[in-house]
């Protein structure tokens, strides 16, 4: 199965990552790794704030992969920069995506809320079917 797994770097997203190898197990899945970093606008602190977002992005992607790792599954890492909605759903299409896997809420604070809109985005327009954990 083609699965793409998206975080945000929160403990609901590495939950979901556990979540979906609980239920699924562990053999015939090729699995990528999603992180996408909003978009900055220019600024005097743009630099700054993008090696941030990108270190951030980065160890998401490691904690998700050592989850992975730890299982023995193979996965791909893939960071992107952009709405994080529009651009999961994008990649889930073009990459014929059968399963998304995501936490229901972020890292807390706004971020709490925008992740949860961005499952609810998710949920409603995927191309493929959706494992939303809490």
């Amino acid at each position: 199965m083609r699965v793409l797994v998206a975080t945000d770097g929160s403990d609901c997203s590495y939950q979901a990552a556990r979540e979906f190898l609980r239920i699924a197990g562990t053999a015939g899945h090729e699995v990528t790794i999603l992180h996408v970093m909003p978009m900055l606008s220019v600024g005097r602190d743009a630099a700054y704030l993008q090696i941030e977002l990108e270190r951030e992005g980065l160890g998401a992607l490691n904690a998700v992969g050592s989850i992975f790792r730890h299982a023995a599954v193979p996965a791909k890492t893939e960071m992107l920069q952009g709405v994080p909605a529009n651009a999961i759903l994008e990649v889930a299409k073009d990459g014929n995506f059968e399963l998304i896997v995501i936490g229901h809420k972020g890292k807390g604070g706004m971020r709490e809320f925008l992740l949860g809109s961005v499952s609810r985005t998710i949920v409603k327009n995927a191309p493929c079917s959706v494992l939303v954990v809490r």
